[in-house]
């Protein structure tokens, strides 16, 4: 499967993941995204880019000015572009929740698939963002692309991670004018900071022990260490992989994954096992 073939349904499922569990990197990925769209907004009501020379320029950049807009993420601090003649103040900030919607689902999308023109234009039609020529929107398809790969393949530098949670998280996606599923694979770690951190998503057409090995080596290659504690489901090609690839770590499985087996004792179990632990201090 070609992962830039498929384009997810849609929902909410992972944005809530990255929400979640990597609200450093939503809140900085968002702000760069929204960065480049007042950059490209205004390159097109100057009639030419920051400091290129062309006859058809119609006004001309005079700085920056800060905004804060807050978002399911956090506080973002915005640096709105400012004109010589005219004042320019972006669209997508007078209908703040829709726009952070708009800008959240295009930053889990690219970060689970990778930036493309058609959500780059997309994006720029739901923010108001009109006027983009082909190349512009390439160009600025390329600059997200690699902001977005930046943060995909980091190096796993806070570290040490003691404690890691390791799932899947099944996707529905559309692929060839059909809708099937795919598994994204997430790693989440505590660092040094105490801060929990998403250390790595990967896209697989199947959830095998084969896809559960790259994976983990591949979190290991970019420096994963110092791991204790794995907690997953029990999967038996991902407890092979995370024996073979951190073999100083304990693992056990989630607690979430036993109660939906039915594993986890239910709350009307609890007088009774209050009642064998008095029985055990009384003996």
């Amino acid at each position: 499967m070609a992962v830039g073939d498929i384009v997810p349904v849609s929902g909410e499922s992972f944005e809530q993941t990255l929400a979640s569990a990597g609200p450093d990197m939503l809140r900085e990925m968002i702000r760069e995204f929204a960065q480049r769209m007042m950059d490209a907004d205004v390159e097109v009501r100057c009639g030419a880019g920051y400091g290129e020379v062309s006859p058809d320029r119609v006004n001309s950049r005079n700085g920056y000015r800060r905004r804060e807009w807050d978002t399911r993420a956090g506080t973002i601090e915005l640096a709105i572009p400012k004109l010589r003649a005219g004042s320019y103040f972006p669209g997508f900030l007078e209908h703040r929740r829709r726009a952070e919607r708009a800008l959240a689902s295009v930053v889990a999308t690219s970060y689970l698939l990778g930036v493309s023109t058609r959500r780059v234009e997309k994006l720029a039609a739901s923010l108001g963002v009109t006027g983009l020529s082909k190349s512009q929107v390439s160009a600025m398809a390329a600059e997200l692309d690699e902001l977005v790969e930046g943060f995909r393949s980091r190096p796993l530098d806070r570290g040490p991670y003691t404690f890691v949670w390791i799932d899947a998280l099944t996707q529905k996606v559309r692929e060839g004018g059909r809708t099937v599923n795919v598994h994204c694979l997430i790693a989440t770690g505590v660092n040094a900071d105490g801060c929990r951190e998403i250390l790595g998503i990967d896209v697989t057409s199947s959830e095998d022990g084969a896809g559960w090995l790259a994976f983990l080596r591949g979190l290991a290659a970019r420096g994963l260490s110092g791991v204790a504690l794995v907690t997953s489901d029990d999967h038996a090609g991902l407890v092979s992989a995370i024996a073979a690839v951190l073999p100083g770590a304990a693992w056990q499985r989630c607690r979430t994954h036993y109660a939906d087996l039915g594993i986890m004792p239910t709350r009307p179990a609890e007088p009774l096992v209050a009642a064998v632990q008095v029985a055990e201090r009384s003996a």
